[in-house]
C-alpha cells in the first residue's frame, strides 16, 4: 500500500492575490499583496492579517510552528484531511528525489574539469562514482540540486565516492526558493564515515525550498560525495498537479505517481512542459527520429518517454527519450486534454494543437475506437506556418491497440499524415511499417517512407 499522498497549497479566497510560501525560523505576514520569495520568511510564525482568510484545501498540509491572527484574520479548514502541522512534524519513510539529469545538477568546481555524467561529476546516488570537488577541501566548493519547483524539504541522504576512500564527513546545507537568497539550515551536520553507506539527515524542520546546496566542511581525503533530497510530502500524478500545487515549476524533469497512494504503479520521472499554453503538459509519446533509419517504437507500459533534444537529426532511438505509452498504462493518469506536436526535415510547417476530443481520448485508453471527428474538435497551438492537419483530416485508422498514437491515427489521403513507422498495408494481417510522416507523404513519389527528420510528440493534461 503506497503511503498517504499529501499536497501543499496555500489559496486565498476571493480576490486574494496567490502567494508564494515559504518555511524556516523567521515569520510573514499573509495579506494580498505580500509575496515570499526566501526561506527566511516564515514559519516560525505565519501572521493572518485582518480581513483576510487562508484556505487549506481538501487533503493538503501547511507547515508552520506558530500561526497568528490579526483582528479578522482567519484560517479555514477545507475538510478533515486539511491540515496544519508543526514544521517538526517529519515524514517517518520519505520519498527521496535524485535524477541523474544534468539540468538538476550544479556545482561550480568539479575535479578536472569534468562535464555532467563523466567520472567526477556523477553526483546521483548510487551512481559508479560521484561529485569530487575541485580541490581536495576549501570548505567553499558546493553541490547543489534544483527540485524544479519549491516543495516540503525535511532533509538530505548522502553517500561517499563509489568504493573509494573519499566522502564528506560534516557538511553545511543550505536551501532556497530561488536561487539567490539562502538559508542556512543545519551548520556543521556530520555526514558519511564509509564510502558506500546511505547517510540520511532530516532538517531541524520542514524546509519550503526549490534548491538544496551542500557545501562540505570536513572531509575524508577529497570532498567527494553523492546527494539526493528527501521530501516531507509523497509526489503528484501529474504536471497538471505540480504547476497548480506550485505555480513557479519550470519545464523539466519531475517525478510522480500517475495513479496516485491507493494504486500499484509506481512512481516515475516524467518531462512537464509548464509553459505552452499554461503549462502543465505531460509527455507520453516522444520519437525524435534520424532520416533514412527505420528503427522499432517503444511501448511502455508503466513509464515515460522523457525529452531529450528537440533538434531534428539527432536519433534517440533506443535511448530513455524514445517511446510511448500503452493503452492500459494512459488509462492511469487523469487529464481531458491532448496536445499533438510535429516537425519535419521535408517542409517548415509546425503542427502543434491541443483537443478535448472524448472519442480520441478514449481511443488512446483503450486501443478501440478511432479518431474520427478530431477535425473539427481541435485548437491550434503557435506555430508559424501552421500544419493542414488536423483540419484537413478525412480518415482515421481505429482499433490499432497499443499502436492507436501512431499507426495512422489521422491524415488526408495521399497528401498529409500523422505517421510514426505507420503501416502502409491497409487491412492485411501484415502490414509493411515504414512511414515516418508529420503533415505531409514522403512515401508518396518514389520516397521511402522515413527520408526525413521527425520529431513526434504527443502530450497529456
Amino acid at each position: 500500500m503506497k503511503r498517504l499522498l499529501v499536497l501543499f497549497l496555500l489559496m486565498q479566497v476571493g480576490a486574494l492575490l496567490a502567494q508564494t510560501s515559504t518555511n524556516s525560523a523567521g515569520s510573514g505576514n499573509f495579506n494580498n499583496t505580500a509575496t515570499w520569495t526566501s526561506p527566511k520568511d516564515l514559519t516560525g510564525t505565519a501572521n493572518v492579517l485582518t480581513g483576510h482568510t487562508i484556505t487549506i484545501p481538501t487533503a493538503t498540509n501547511v507547515y508552520s510552528n506558530k500561526i497568528t491572527f490579526a483582528g479578522s484574520g482567519k484560517l479555514v479548514l477545507s475538510g478533515t484531511s486539511s491540515k496544519w502541522l508543526p514544521s517538526t512534524n517529519l515524514n517517518s519513510s520519505p520519498p527521496t528525489e535524485s535524477l541523474s539529469l544534468e539540468a538538476n545538477w550544479y556545482s561550480p568546481f568539479v575535479w578536472a574539469g569534468d562535464a555532467f555524467g563523466v567520472l567526477h561529476y556523477t553526483p546521483w546516488i548510487d551512481s559508479g562514482q560521484g561529485w569530487s570537488a575541485g580541490t581536495a577541501n576549501n570548505k567553499t566548493d558546493y553541490l547543489q540540486y534544483d527540485l524544479k519547483s519549491p516543495q516540503w524539504v525535511q532533509g538530505i541522504v548522502t553517500q561517499g565516492r563509489y568504493n573509494s576512500n573519499q566522502w564528506v564527513t560534516s557538511a553545511k546545507i543550505d536551501v532556497s526558493t530561488d536561487g539567490s537568497s539562502w538559508v542556512t539550515v543545519i551548520a556543521d551536520q556530520a555526514l558519511n564515515m564509509d564510502a558506500n553507506t546511505k547517510v540520511k539527515i532530516n532538517f531541524p524542520k520542514v524546509m519550503f525550498a526549490r534548491y538544496v546546496r551542500v557545501t562540505p566542511i570536513n572531509v575524508s581525503n577529497h570532498a567527494s560525495m553523492r546527494l539526493g533530497i528527501l521530501l516531507r510530502e509523497n509526489v503528484l500524478k501529474s504536471c497538471r498537479d505540480i504547476i497548480t500545487n506550485f505555480p513557479a515549476a519550470i519545464s523539466g524533469v519531475y517525478t510522480i505517481d500517475p495513479d496516485g497512494t491507493s494504486g500499484s504503479l509506481p512512481a516515475t520521472s516524467c518531462y512537464c512542459d509548464m509553459t505552452t499554453d499554461g503549462g502543465g503538459w505531460t509527455l507520453v509519446l516522444n520519437y525524435l527520429h534520424a532520416g533514412g533509419t527505420n528503427p522499432a517504437l517503444n511501448v511502455r507500459t508503466n513509464s515515460l518517454p522523457l525529452q531529450g533534444s528537440t533538434a531534428l537529426g539527432t536519433d534517440e532511438n533506443s535511448t530513455s527519450y524514445w517511446g510511448h505509452v500503452s493503452n492500459s498504462y494512459l488509462s492511469s493518469f487523469i487529464f481531458t486534454e491532448l496536445r499533438f506536436y510535429g516537425i519535419t526535415s521535408g517542409h517548415n510547417r509546425i503542427l502543434n494543437f491541443k483537443t478535448s476530443h472524448a472519442g480520441t481520448i478514449d481511443y488512446f485508453k483503450t486501443g478501440t475506437g478511432s479518431m474520427s471527428g478530431i477535425a473539427t474538435n481541435s485548437t491550434p497551438l503557435p506555430g508559424n506556418p501552421v500544419s493542414y492537419l488536423p483540419g484537413s483530416a478525412t480518415s482515421f485508422f481505429s482499433n490499432e491497440g497499443n499502436l492507436a498514437m501512431t499507426n495512422f491515427p489521422f491524415w488526408l489521403g495521399g497528401t498529409y499524415h500523422w505517421g510514426i513507422k505507420g503501416g502502409s498495408v491497409v487491412g492485411t494481417a501484415n502490414p509493411i511499417y515504414y512511414r515516418w510522416e508529420v503533415d505531409d507523404f514522403p512515401a508518396g513519389n518514389g520516397g521511402t517512407g522515413y527520408q526525413n527528420h521527425t520529431l513526434h510528440q504527443i502530450w497529456i493534461r
